[in-house]
């Protein structure tokens, strides 16, 4: 496409297919504040604080202007400036504004602004804020409607993005409300827990539900071993919240940073991601070989497991029962201290990963297996409360005997990674020209929706990946009808996989290509690419499983939607 030029405050600004002004100015480093526009969704320009000053002095919002050849703007006139401060000021007048005791102070979008264009006081306090309840039915996220802005971000995202749809528009003019419908709470609807909505939320209004404090109790209690595993996005996450590039290793720091808050045992959940590859890699083979029902379906991601129940439950058959590299790690810990007083936390990038540990059938010989889920953010919180200066700390080692993984652990952190995996361990080939291979296969890339051939032996396998359910609901519709046939298909519930999970630093487009690329260099730096490579494979099947591991590593879901 032919590259066009505009003029943003007198600078000359190239474009070719930018959706509208406001992505052209950011694309040429001008930053337009906007507090209900998103690039990955609709345009639905409603917050006003996007306005800017054609030539002829008229005002429009930015979110909604197409670009032309020529069209020139201006961001900071008086009248821009005026008409910016008096939205803000009507805002804050509808917002409970309490900052300092806010989940998101300090990342609010509508606390950065006032402070940015000198809003210091609420010049409309008529306290016309929602009185809705709050909402904590959900483990995984907390709904405060008396914080919601109307940007609508929230609703686009579950509807647009995910295909869920659990929250909508309430009333109208000022009653309008962000909610369920029909009074109902976010536990009776078909929310998966994901935290999308939480990722895109500018204020306070739905949060990670922080279980922090849940956590520093047990850190200091000197009768319980704190055992603590942590996911492979994690340190891609971590790494930006501290100010470094996503590439930067980091594995070593948050080991060390684990260690100083207080956990007795670290271990990189990593490991348990190459078990979860055996594992289902094995059980695939067993349908192929038997001639069940397929495609067969990813188990790890349990937003996705949330929604096969809600929407889907004919397909419940259909998924692995190899539990997720968090269960597997779980019930390794477990066997591994068995008779202690153990108290198992997880680090995860996902909001659903609290639901899922609560779930009844992580419970094995009457233990649960992961006593508390905390997100790379409430982990970031915790370093930074306990004053650790995260950049400069030493480099230390996971703990053994269960301190080893692989390439293909790791790349589980993005959409198409669990694939890859399972491509490698079933070609069994670790060199150089093989991975390559499996890399080039059509398997990587952010793409919602990828399809694509390999060959194994004399046996041509049909695979496909989805992120976003929005994506996975597509391919469903067209596997249902017939027109597609695949023989596995890999499910992520949240756009770009894990490094995009809910419970992540929210980041735009760019930074989430930024982690992805992160991950695979994560991955290069190992020597070890197969799982089958992995030397404490051994020592869990014989040592720890002793004849188990079915009963230990899988999960059997109820049939029929019975989402407890």
């Amino acid at each position: 496409m032919a590259e066009k030029k505009m003029f943003i405050d007198g600078v000359e600004c190239p474009f070719t297919n930018e959706r509208n002004v406001l992505e052209v100015a950011r694309a040429n480093g001008i930053d337009i504040p906007s507090l209900c526009y998103c690039e990955n969704l609709s345009i639905y320009g409603g917050c006003r604080i996007c306005m800017v000053e054609n030539e002829r002095g008229g005002m429009d919002a930015a979110c909604s202007m197409q670009p032309k050849d020529g069209l020139k703007v201006f961001t900071h006139t008086e009248q821009v400036i005026a008409s910016r401060r008096t939205t803000l000021e009507l805002l804050l007048g509808s917002h409970r504004a309490e900052c300092t005791t806010c989940d998101q102070s300090g990342k609010c979008k509508l606390q950065a602004y006032a402070q940015r264009y000198d809003v210091h006081e609420q010049v409309y306090s008529d306290n016309t804020y929602s009185r809705e309840r709050l909402d904590v039915s959900s483990p995984c996220i907390t709904r405060d409607p008396s914080k919601c802005i109307l940007c609508g971000l929230c609703v686009r995202m579950c509807a647009e993005v995910q295909n869920v749809g659990a929250i909508n528009f309430n009333n109208r003019g000022k009653k309008a409300f962000v909610a369920p419908g029909f009074g109902k709470m976010l536990s009776e609807t078909k929310c998966v827990g994901c935290g999308q909505c939480a990722a895109v939320c500018p204020t306070g209004a739905i949060t990670i539900n922080n279980q922090v404090r849940q956590f520093w109790p047990m850190l200091h209690d000197k009768n319980k071993r704190v055992v603590v595993q942590f996911a492979p996005s994690v340190r891609v996450g971590l790494a930006e919240e501290f100010g470094m590039p996503a590439d930067t290793a980091v594995t070593g720091k948050l080991v060390t940073a684990l260690r100083r808050l207080g956990a007795d045992v670290v271990y990189d959940t990593n490991l348990t991601a190459d078990l979860t590859i055996m594992e289902e890699s094995a059980e695939f083979f067993e349908k192929l070989e038997r001639g069940d029902k397929l495609p067969m379906f990813t188990s790890c991601c349990p937003g996705w497991i949330q929604h096969v129940e809600k929407s889907h439950p004919n397909l419940m058959p259909q998924v692995s029962t190899a539990g997720s590299p968090m269960e597997m790690f779980g019930a390794l810990i477990r066997q591994q201290f068995k008779g202690e007083d153990v108290y198992s936390v997880a680090i995860m990038p996902c909001t659903a990963k609290k639901f899922e540990a609560a779930r009844p059938e992580l419970e094995k010989d009457g233990e649960r297996l992961i006593d508390l889920v905390i997100t790379t953010q409430e982990l970031a919180h915790m370093i930074k409360e306990a004053g650790i200066d995260f950049k400069n700390l030493p480099d230390s080692d996971p703990d053994d005997p269960l301190g080893d993984y692989t390439g293909a652990g790791v790349i589980f952190g993005v959409t198409g990674g669990v694939t890859e995996a399972v491509i490698r361990r079933v070609l069994g080939d670790a060199s150089p020209g093989t991975i390559q291979t499996i890399a080039e296969c059509g398997v990587r890339g952010l793409e919602g929706i990828k399809a694509f051939e390999v060959t194994a032996g004399d046996t041509t396998l049909r695979i496909a990946v989805a992120n976003g359910l929005g994506n996975a609901d597509k391919l469903i519709a067209k596997v249902e009808s017939g027109e597609e046939f695949f023989h596995f298909i890999e499910v992520m519930a949240c756009p770009n996989g894990c490094i995009g999970g809910g419970g992540q630093p929210p980041a735009s487009n760019a930074r989430k290509a930024e982690r992805f690329q992160a991950i695979f260099k994560e991955d290069d730096r190992l020597e070890l690419k197969i799982p089958q490579q992995n030397p404490a494979l051994d020592y869990i099947y014989d040592e720890l499983m002793k004849g188990r591991a079915h009963e230990l590593l899988h999960i059997h879901y109820p049939l029929h939607g019975d989402h407890h």
